[in-house]
């Protein structure tokens, strides 16, 4: 993990500056925009519906050595602060009363420095849009005193749209019509059946999950990641004085995390003549280290452990073991 961490660090910042200016740019778009111009000027060349599109893939999405990781520790609690939970926490009530009262702490001892469990969670960010040539149909309503129209070129039959009166009998109704059509002044309109439309599709989403690979809610999020984060650009910055680090691998890598975001952000059209852009952009890529301090306390012969959590300073619940199992 050490040597990808640096390595993927290396290259961000070598590509920091051509990031900013991509963005200032975007000449993704530029070309999107130039190719959508030249693709309408030939739209009456459109070829029949198929599904082919792997070769339009664009965006850093579709391949994982694109996606830049970054890497996040939740700044734990200072040791000092942990070892006061944990050892308050086996105290019983009764026992603190006494010694309150008899002005005496009953012996009980941190066997050996505190262990910090840096827990990595992932995050990940992006959008998937598409642009598409498919066919439509529409009907263009014109005013009531207009009595013929011609589009392009070519003169267009006007359709009523007859309203039936159930006192009148259809035949001398129709017949009736058939004389004053033109001049009614009832909705007039005609129909365009082979038009082509350039439409868009546009997708984002969030993904964060454990390094189990268990998918957490917001909710779940907000716990383990809404207290100190900071920045780091290499495991021995998970380092903590006066504890033992214990940096935990993830057991879902980085190419099945991607695959699973794609599984839930990419939504093709169902229906489309050709597809004119396919594009998948990872926005971002997080590793957040969640630490979790482990003290072992012993009154009598029977050490214990106690679990605290080290960004709230809470005791760990089951919930929250349950969330980085």
């Amino acid at each position: 993990m050490d040597a990808t961490l640096r390595a993927s660090q290396s290259d961000e910042f070598n590509k920091a500056d051509e990031a900013g200016r991509d963005e200032e740019e975007d000449p993704g778009t530029l070309a999107l925009q130039d190719y959508l111009a030249s693709r309408l000027e030939q739209i009456g060349e459109v070829i029949p519906e198929k599904r082919e599109f792997k070769d339009l893939r664009t965006g850093n999405g579709w391949d994982t050595t694109k996606v830049i990781e970054q890497a996040f520790k939740i700044e734990p609690i200072s040791m000092k602060r942990a070892v006061e939970i944990a050892t308050s926490a086996k105290k019983k009530l009764t026992d603190r009363i006494r010694d309150a009262f008899l002005g005496r702490k009953e012996e009980l001892r941190v066997v050996e420095p505190p262990v910090i469990d840096f827990v990595p969670i992932w995050k990940v960010k992006g959008f998937h849009e598409c642009y598409y040539l498919r066919s439509g149909t529409y009907k263009v309503n014109v005013k009531d005193d207009v009595v013929a129209v011609e589009v392009e070129g070519h003169s267009r039959d006007l359709i009523l749209e007859r309203k039936h009166r159930k006192f009148i009998p259809t035949a001398i109704l129709e017949r009736f019509q058939k004389f004053v059509s033109f001049l009614s002044r009832e909705s007039k309109y005609f129909v365009i059946s082979e038009a082509t439309e350039l439409a868009t599709k546009r997708s984002e989403s969030q993904l964060v999950m454990s390094g189990s690979g268990r998918m957490l809610s917001p909710d779940e999020e907000a716990t383990l990641t809404s207290w100190r984060a900071k920045r780091i650009f290499d495991t021995a910055e998970l380092k903590v004085r006066g504890s033992k680090a214990r940096i935990q691998e993830s057991r879902v890598s980085k190419e099945a995390l991607l695959e699973r975001f794609r599984e839930q952000v990419v939504h093709m059209p169902d229906r489309f003549k050709k597809i004119l852009s396919n594009r998948l952009e990872i926005t971002e890529l997080k590793r957040i280290y969640i630490p979790i301090v482990r003290v072992l306390v012993q009154k009598g012969l029977v050490p214990t452990e106690v679990i605290v959590n080290g960004s709230s300073g809470e005791l760990a619940d089951t919930k929250l073991l349950e969330l980085l199992e």
